[in-house]
């Protein structure tokens, strides 16, 4: 038998004797995130502390993440179901992510042509990035938590974006520096290694 059809015949097992029962979990996550959004703009009132939180600004950076970060919570929700893994819009959430980073690169790039003033300027974003990332991690993995996904490869991949584009939405309520040189460095090149890093972890995890 290859290993193909021990897999399907393993997958099929599973299957039978947990199967994966479809639920909405559009409601908490919308309330959650409601929760979040709220807290974030009345801690932005606040006169103590409103010096450490900021309101991003909608277009382009802010509004992207968060399609990324919806979409990629949809994908993860379906995956669940091995079926779903085979569908042509499970990796969008990817593609998502390939043209933020081509868009940042672009950006940086445009302002190298146009002889822009270039801040070069670090900070702490990347430190605040990994921990934050790592603090979100279970999120993604509560969600295919009673799934059987039926390519731990592809789950771990859009597990991996999910994680990484909550963690770039959140940071965009701290970060005043919006100058593409740090928005390259600190929150694109820090996110594509830590995708690397929890790929590789998420996929351990997701092994069935």
């Amino acid at each position: 038998m290859s290993y193909q059809e021990q897999t399907t015949e393993s997958l099929i097992r599973k299957m039978a004797k947990e199967p994966p029962i479809r639920k909405n979990g559009w409601n908490w996550f919308v309330i959650l995130g409601a929760v979040v959004l709220i807290s974030l703009f009345l801690l932005y009132l606040h006169p103590t502390s409103n010096r450490f939180i900021r309101l991003p600004t909608l277009l382009p950076d802010f509004f992207w993440i968060s399609l990324i970060a919806l979409y990629s919570f949809w994908t993860l929700s379906q995956l669940r179901f091995p079926e779903e893994s085979f569908t042509k819009t499970a990796r969008f959430p990817l593609l998502l992510a390939f043209l933020w980073i081509l868009y940042s690169i672009c950006m940086f790039v445009r302002d190298l042509i146009r002889g822009n003033e270039i801040h070069i300027h670090i900070g702490r974003c990347w430190i605040i990035l990994s921990l934050s990332s790592a603090l979100l991690a279970g999120s993604g993995v509560l969600i295919l938590k009673n799934g059987k996904p039926g390519n731990p490869a592809l789950a771990a991949a859009i597990l991996s974006v999910f994680n990484l584009a909550l963690a770039n939405f959140y940071l965009k309520f701290i970060c005043d520096n919006q100058s593409s040189f740090h928005i390259l460095v600190s929150h694109v090149f820090t996110s594509l290694l830590l995708f690397l890093f929890g790929f590789f972890a998420f996929k351990n995890i997701l092994k069935w």
